[in-house]
């Protein structure tokens, strides 16, 4: 969605009453009440119903935002390579993957330009998709499965965590498009993490095996720092959104339908989801105001959609 300022610059007007349709981003003078006044998302956040997918599903590569998602291979009763794009409204089923697998070690991008990498069973196998076909891609330096987590873009990404059997890891590794390399490792081994950030060097991961399940650690494309827990320990979350404001939601045990939201300094609990799940899919590179559950596991494998969206209203500015 285009916003005000990309429309019409940054010039401020100056308004006699507030415009009946504002758009986003818009910033105005009232003339009348003598206040600054902008337009934009804030307030409080809330879960709703969408379309659902083609085929139920846990443990899924997922990533992309709200209106453009892939949902792709995942666990159906047995390994699976079928793979979904979202358009804000239906899943369509697109070319499968050339791998088989579920609870990757992480997945990442934008719809039009993702990636896959390890799976369960400590897979090294990486794909890159391009909008259209699956591509195998170059392996993980180190093979691992069951993190659940990724932050970045197709040329700039990052995994950590997971189990490579019979232990829990802290290890994690860097894509530059090309290769992978050993990154600086976690504080804290962990499997079944939930994943923030939208860059490489923004990554958060939080939750987890890790016994208290509330740990977070953030990336500065250096090293892990451990900061604010989650309010509600777990394992099996998902998440995403960037590094000042990101979700994270469901998880398990046995099934959650919290919802928490990072500030870049704390979390704090916002609107459940309808239906708690863990091993859900959601938008890596969503912006905070916005993201997307689909599928993970109820009870049963779930081909459930919810949207979350934070609402836009207009708001007055006022010097401190």
């Amino acid at each position: 969605m285009a916003t005000y300022s990309t429309v019409k610059g940054f010039t401020i007007q100056s308004l006699s009453s507030d415009p009946p349709a504002p758009v986003e981003g818009q910033v105005w003078y009232n003339t009348a009440s003598n206040v600054l006044k902008g337009y934009g998302a804030q307030g409080t956040g809330a879960w709703a119903s969408a379309g659902a997918l083609n085929t139920a599903r846990q443990g899924a590569a997922n990533f992309g935002i709200q209106t453009a998602a892939i949902c792709a291979a995942g666990y159906t009763g047995s390994p699976s390579n079928l793979c979904e794009s979202y358009n804000g409204t239906a899943w369509t089923e697109v070319n499968n993957t050339t791998d088989s697998n579920y609870a990757f070690a992480g997945s990442f991008g934008t719809q039009t330009a993702g990636i896959k990498a390890g799976g369960g069973s400590a897979s090294n196998v990486t794909e890159s998709w391009d909008g259209t076909c699956w591509t195998s891609s170059a392996n993980l330096a180190t093979g691992v499965g069951d993190a659940e987590a990724g932050s970045g873009t197709q040329t700039a990404g990052i995994v950590a965590c997971g189990w490579i059997t019979p232990n829990d890891q802290k290890i994690a590794q860097t894509y530059d498009g090309t290769s992978w390399a050993a990154a600086n490792s976690c504080n804290t081994a962990r499997s079944y993490v939930a994943r923030s950030g939208i860059t490489q060097d923004t990554a958060i991961v939080t939750g987890g095996s890790v016994s208290p399940q509330q740990q977070t650690e953030t990336y500065n494309g250096t090293s892990w720092t451990e900061v604010s827990d989650l309010n509600t320990g777990r394992q099996n979350a998902s998440g995403g959104g960037p590094s000042t404001s990101g979700l994270v939601f469901g998880g398990s045990p046995p099934y959650r339908a919290l919802t928490e939201n990072w500030n870049g300094t704390s979390w704090t609990e916002v609107a459940d989801l309808a239906t708690a799940v863990y091993r859900s899919g959601a938008g890596s590179n969503s912006p905070g105001t916005t993201n997307i559950s689909f599928g993970g596991y109820t009870g049963a494998y779930a081909d459930a959609t919810e949207e979350w969206t934070v609402p836009d209203a207009i708001k007055t500015f006022t010097a401190s």
